[in-house]
């Protein structure tokens, strides 16, 4: 498996942002991802979301993180396909899941 990004997302909300994010599980997999870690930090508000992809699923996993990056709506996507990633995960770790 490959770590692909990290996605900030600004929550006020946890509970209720965590569902949507467990809803969304089967886009997630069908889209090439293979599991993420999930960190929280309460004091900034700040949901941290690393993506993981298996190694054959990798373009179509940059593809996606593109796609949604060119919509504005993951500007903090950085698909580099390593672990050295442009943001870093803050807060406390929640979840490392595979799926």
């Amino acid at each position: 498996m490959t770590r692909i990004g990290v996605v900030r997302h600004n929550v006020s909300d946890f509970p209720d942002w965590r569902r949507k994010f467990d809803e969304r599980m089967a886009i997630r997999k069908a889209n090439g991802w293979s599991g993420h870690e999930l960190y929280y930090d309460e004091a900034r508000k700040e949901a941290y979301v690393v993506h993981t992809v298996h190694d054959d699923k990798l373009e179509n996993a940059k593809k996606h993180m593109e796609y949604f990056k060119a919509h504005g709506k993951r500007n903090e996507m950085n698909p580099s396909g390593n672990p050295d990633h442009s943001i870093m995960p803050k807060g406390e770790k929640i979840e490392e899941i595979t799926y």
